[in-house]
């Protein structure tokens, strides 16, 4: 059997069926554009736009579409809908979409329901390494049916973190460039992938022990959120308050860390 049906079979969730469904398809067609001569397109300088992330949304939307179109869609590459609906599916088509322009095997797929503000199911692809993330309010997170968790890492000296930088070079990316400074004096090292969706995942499977970031959209952290958070993790703002999608910077950790790398953000 697949390993979208292997996961719906442990979860019988039918939001969870539809987005595993849909990140699936998604998954398989990216990967199919990966072998072919990429038509890149540009929302800016270096932000880059290609038909596999218009392809991805447009898979990912007809499934959702044909299951529940009375809900709201806020999508990267689209408009997307809004309904007068409590539900409101969050879709990143493809994240790290210049990794995926120069073949650096690190981008995914990214699909969250959220009813009103809180979160209810969220699924991420790593695409190039065919592994799915998910998590179901209050079910855990999971990698390939597998249930994960969170570092039980104590000192940021010996923790490993990951970052990434917004596009314009503006007064948030030297800010983050002073975080970066700082941090990498403080810790093991500090990564730079390239897309926050994984980013998020791998501090909730434990191969990371912190994030942080500025310049998000909603689409970049909505379901990596839910999915840190089930694993044990822990996300605020950079000030310590309460978290929202809608806010631009994130801090994510094991949770342990977490008062000692928002005192390095805030020093």
């Amino acid at each position: 059997p697949s390993q979208t049906v292997r996961l719906m079979d442990r979860e019988r969730n039918p939001f969870l069926e539809v987005a595993l469904s849909a990140t699936q398809e998604a998954s398989d067609y990216i990967r199919e554009q990966s072998k072919l001569t990429r038509q890149i397109d540009f929302k800016g300088t270096t932000d880059l736009v290609t038909q596999a992330d218009r392809g991805s949304e447009e898979i990912i939307l007809r499934q959702i579409e044909a299951e529940y179109p009375e809900h709201s869609i806020l999508a990267e590459e689209s408009d997307g809908k809004r309904l007068k609906s409590q539900f409101t599916w969050i879709i990143d088509p493809l994240d790290g979409t210049t990794n995926f322009v120069h073949g650096y095997p690190f981008y995914a797929v990214s699909i969250a329901l959220f009813k009103d503000e809180s979160p209810l199911i969220g699924v991420v692809s790593d695409v190039f390494h065919e592994q799915i993330y998910s998590a179901v309010l209050g079910e855990g997170a999971y990698c390939d049916g597998e249930k994960i968790s969170v570092t039980g890492t104590s000192k940021l000296q010996k923790a490993l973190l990951a970052t990434g930088f917004p596009y314009i070079h503006d007064e948030i990316w030297q800010r983050n460039m002073e975080y970066f400074r700082e941090f990498t004096d403080r810790c093991q090292g500090v990564r730079r992938a390239g897309a926050a969706a994984l980013d998020l995942c791998h501090v909730a499977c434990g191969w990371l022990d912190g994030f942080w970031e500025h310049g998000l959209q909603p689409w970049d952290s909505a379901a990596g959120m839910l999915i840190v958070e089930e694993a044990g993790g822990k996300i605020t703002r950079n000030d310590g308050s309460l978290f929202s999608i809608f806010h631009d910077n994130i801090v994510a950790s094991n949770g342990i860390l977490h008062k000692e790398m928002l005192a390095v953000i805030n020093s």
